[in-house]
């Protein structure tokens, strides 16, 4: 599985958008977070994994043919489980799917612990709106013209460089935390460069 992408389903808010269910439908290689074993069956997708401490999926109605990973290390969520095990896999790329929608508090805190594997992972969040993606460095990213772009920094001090955007920005700090909202692109590709871990929100 070295470099492979992985589709990782988690339990939010079942996707509705069709690049997502298409992605999903495409995926060779399925990994649920715990009960995001019940969204994959309500999108009638086969995981070849569930991972989690299984505490919130009725392990009666999973499939013979599924790896299941028990892991009750409560010092970790089900979805930092599943990233570990994707890093000791070598799976690198993943598209997260299911991680929204729900729970402000959950979704907040899935792309918290996203930005964490920043350095171990490509991970890209789908929600039905929004894909979010992670720069630490330089990123070029593919997209449509006037793609809605918004650009969030944990870190005030992040000097950050786009190129592409409506609004560029050159080797400057976020003066607040909406500066980067509503950002547009103006081709085909972007590219961001940043001192620090940067989440870049780019609409569907």
């Amino acid at each position: 599985m070295l470099n492979s992408l992985s589709v990782l389903i988690a339990n939010g808010k079942k996707p509705t958008n069709k690049i997502i269910i298409d992605i999903i439908k495409d995926a060779k290689n399925i990994i649920c977070v715990d009960n995001g074993y019940e969204l994959a069956s309500e999108l009638k997708v086969t995981p070849s994994i569930i991972i989690g401490d299984l505490d919130s999926v009725n392990q009666d109605i999973i499939g013979e043919d599924v790896l299941v990973i028990e892991e009750e290390d409560q010092s970790t969520n089900d979805l930092e489980k599943a990233f570990n095990y994707c890093c000791k896999k070598k799976i690198k790329n993943i598209i997260l799917v299911g991680a929204t929608g729900k729970r402000d508090d959950q979704n907040f805190a899935n792309i918290l612990i996203s930005l964490e594997y920043i350095d171990q992972l490509n991970i890209e969040i789908l929600s039905d709106i929004y894909s979010i993606k992670f720069v630490n460095g330089e990123k070029t990213f593919d997209c449509n013209p006037m793609n809605e772009v918004s650009l969030i920094s944990i870190n005030k001090e992040n000097l950050i460089t786009t190129k592409g955007l409506k609004f560029n920005l050159e080797n400057s700090k976020l003066s607040s935390a909406t500066h980067g909202i509503s950002n547009y692109t103006v081709g085909n590709k972007f590219s961001i460069s940043c001192t620090f871990p940067l989440i870049v929100f780019k609409k569907l």
